[in-house]
């Protein structure tokens, strides 16, 4: 079920890997090297585990994948479900959290940050997921009335979203349905689904990224376009109103329903015409108007999403396993790190706190640290042995003894024949 955005403390550790490594090995001194050998070796056995998931989800994906060819595709509810199962299992690993934008945003947040007045349309799909991580407060500046305006605005800016898109089935879609993907670009089918990775987007902006955002004329605009057209068109109507049934009878004179005709009435006709013709003209360029001012918006939505969208389809599967196991590693690492340098063994609660100290002191970072997770992998490892509800880590020799084992024992062929 989906939740509100993720506060600042999340379980998202925003320090590159190799840089954690370093200031680990760096903390612990003389050991540093021993100890920099058993992360080295930790991160490649994770590695490969991430890389036989990302083969999974890859597979799971492939029948969904709008670019993939007739007789691999499976438009069917329960591939969807499948996939984002497993989707979901990889974002939750990578720290993501689900969210829903309703309970996040507002259409007056995101009027006066984006400028536009968005209303989503969910024709034509079957199901649309948000996931967020890395959430901070920052205050936005925002310039209105040609920049002579200043606002600041008070949002999350989340590091990292990802959108998944599940549109509906032939079976399922209707008249209206089919309308939408008639006017969708090339690459979205019915029974696809699509997954979107963006960049710093901040929770007003969310509605920006449904696949069926179409910006709405704001009232200010309808006035400034609609006020034009009412003050000169209707005076001007007014006016030719008595020229028209003059008009009118030179039109019945012409097709032979009434008498002769008169210059004066055929002058005064002519004079109605061009006005018609000078309204139809006032008409048109309103229309035009209209329609340069819907380009605006829909080049500011396109400019919004475009400069924050880092990959899709395919790609995000690649750059979601990798985040995943970038998680993975440094959770371990902390956590063994926490044991190591323990002068005793050590309870859950005091792993957790050492390691959001260590985060904090060293990197500036508030996180939630996922003690859960990172005592999985090393209890699964056995780099740690228990005693009670208390943790002691393996030296880091014995470490490398278990870890080498291990690893030999990913490829072990020879052991088969």
């Amino acid at each position: 079920m989906a939740t509100n955005t993720p506060q600042s403390g999340d379980g998202y550790i925003a320090v590159r890997k190799s840089e954690l490594a370093a200031a680990i090995a760096e903390d612990v001194g003389a050991d540093g090297a021993a100890l920099g050998d058993v992360l080295r070796l930790l991160g490649a056995l994770l590695h490969h585990e991430a890389h036989e998931r990302l083969e999974a989800l890859k597979t799971l994906y492939d029948p969904l994948d709008p670019d993939a060819p007739p007789a691999r595709r499976d438009a069917s509810t329960a591939a969807f479900e499948r996939f984002s199962q497993a989707f979901t299992e990889e974002l939750a690993r990578a720290n993501y959290v689900e969210i829903d934008p309703d309970t996040v945003q507002t259409r007056e947040a995101t009027k006066l940050l984006t400028g536009l007045s968005i209303k989503p349309s969910n024709a034509g799909i079957r199901r649309i997921r948000y996931f967020a991580r890395g959430a901070r407060p920052e205050t936005v500046k925002h310039r209105a009335l040609l920049g002579l305006v200043r606002k600041d605005v008070d949002a999350d800016i989340m590091a990292d979203v990802v959108v998944l898109v599940g549109f509906k089935s032939e079976e399922d879609i209707g008249r209206g349905d089919r309308r939408v993907f008639a006017e969708m670009r090339r690459g979205v089918r019915p029974g696809a689904a699509i997954v979107k990775h963006f960049r710093n987007v901040a929770s007003p902006e969310l509605v920006t990224l449904h696949p069926g955002a179409k910006p709405s004329m704001r009232p200010r605009d309808q006035v400034f376009l609609a006020a034009p057209a009412v003050a000169t068109g209707v005076p001007v109507l007014l006016n030719l109103w008595p020229a028209l049934t003059v008009l009118f009878a030179v039109l019945a004179a012409f097709f032979g329903a009434q008498g002769v005709i008169e210059d004066d009435e055929l002058k005064r006709a002519l004079a109605a015409l061009s006005g018609l013709i000078a309204v139809g003209a006032f008409v048109m360029r309103q229309k035009l108007k209209y329609e340069a001012q819907s380009l605006r918006y829909q080049k500011r939505l396109a400019d919004t999403v475009y400069f924050r969208n880092l990959a899709n389809n395919a790609g995000v599967l690649d750059q979601l396993i990798g985040a995943g196991e970038e998680q993975d590693c440094k959770e371990a690492f902390l956590a063994y790190w926490a044991l190591q340098r323990g002068a005793r063994p050590l309870a859950r609660q005091e792993i957790d706190a050492a390691a959001e100290a260590f985060l904090r002191e060293r990197f500036g970072l508030s996180v939630n640290f996922e003690i859960q997770d990172a005592m999985a992998k090393l209890e699964r490892l056995q780099l740690v042995t228990s005693s009670g509800e208390t943790y002691q880590a393996l030296p880091p020799s014995e470490a490398l003894t278990r870890l080498d084992a291990a690893w030999d024992g990913v490829f072990n062929f020879s052991a088969r024949r």
